[in-house]
């Protein structure tokens, strides 16, 4: 499934002439998860996950999502999917590392496969977003894996390694946000405890093993972006990020099936509410995600535009 994938991939990339090509304009290039994949798992299902009528141009929310919003605020394109010949390389489902249910491709093929399309070479202009690890403790444990946060951290460190040795430079790295404090684990209680702190473990290791990449990696730039304090923040005052509605998720679920909604809750307004189905954010949420990415890569970034 996943080799199928990257020969998708490699076919639109091959028609894209103006991939790594010299004299290009700075690129935003995004691997990872749902929470930044703009349209290639629904490519790869010719359209029809997610849910095209409550979904929107195959994003995991209503609306655009947050490097559709960052990107122009920082003077770049916001990137396409890679199945269309573009540098978004994540997919829905997708693990830092490991077997996804979905069969999408983890993190290390993800950044594996962006190598080979480039031959090998990263352009030290270009911003490289990693946003992954969720997956790996949602089916990590799933699958009976005891050891899947370090082997996702791990990971994550040896994928921004291996983009360095190839040119890389800028990196915007987002931690997790509390995975047990979402629609759908509402009233799962210990569950619900477990996955925030493993969550938090998450986020502590990512802290130390970036801390040490920007130690041994000369001239590396990493913006750190904190989602598990900025969630953290909007529960405990939606008012300030102008949101009224942080629990419950404004599509219907069956938790049976999964977190995708299949029609509109009644009563909801996604303009102002955090979550759009059981555990991904709505535009909105999306939006405020952006601003705070925008203010790391402005704090910890050179200049992001040519």
């Amino acid at each position: 499934m996943v080799r199928t994938i990257f020969l998708s991939i490699a076919a639109a990339i091959g028609l894209c002439s103006s991939f790594c090509s010299e004299g290009q304009s700075q690129d935003l290039v995004v691997f990872g998860d749902s929470l930044s994949d703009t349209g290639n798992f629904s490519i790869l299902t010719s359209g029809a996950f997610p849910p095209p009528n409550l979904y929107y141009q195959g994003r995991i929310s209503n609306g655009p999502i947050w490097t559709d919003y960052f990107a122009p605020s920082v003077g770049l394109q916001p990137p396409t999917p890679a199945l269309n010949g573009g540098t978004n390389f994540a997919f829905n489902g997708s693990r830092a590392i490991g077997v996804s249910p979905y069969g999408t491709p983890d993190l290390a093929t993800q950044v594996g496969q962006y190598l080979l399309l480039s031959g090998g070479v990263a352009d030290s202009s270009d911003v490289f977003v990693i946003w992954a690890g969720a997956n790996d403790i949602y089916f990590g444990s799933a699958f009976g894996e005891p050891y899947a946060i370090e082997n996702a951290l791990l990971s994550i460190e040896s994928s921004i390694r291996s983009l360095y040795a190839a040119g890389a430079r800028k990196f915007i790295v987002l931690n997790l946000p509390p995975l047990g404090d979402t629609p759908y684990f509402e009233g799962a209680g210990e569950i619900a405890t477990q996955l925030d702190w493993a969550a938090f473990q998450f986020d502590v290791g990512l802290w130390v093993g970036l801390w040490f990449a920007e130690c041994d990696l000369q001239g590396i730039e990493i913006a750190q972006v904190d989602m598990f304090s900025l969630f953290s923040m909007v529960k405990r005052n939606p008012r300030r990020f102008q949101i009224d509605n942080t629990e419950v998720a404004c599509t219907i679920f069956d938790p049976t099936l999964g977190s995708i909604g299949f029609a509109i809750r009644p009563g909801t307004n996604p303009a102002r509410s955090l979550f759009w189905d059981g555990v991904h954010p709505t535009s909105r949420a999306h939006e405020i995600i952006a601003s705070r990415v925008k203010q790391a890569a402005r704090m910890r970034l050179s200049p992001l535009h040519r």
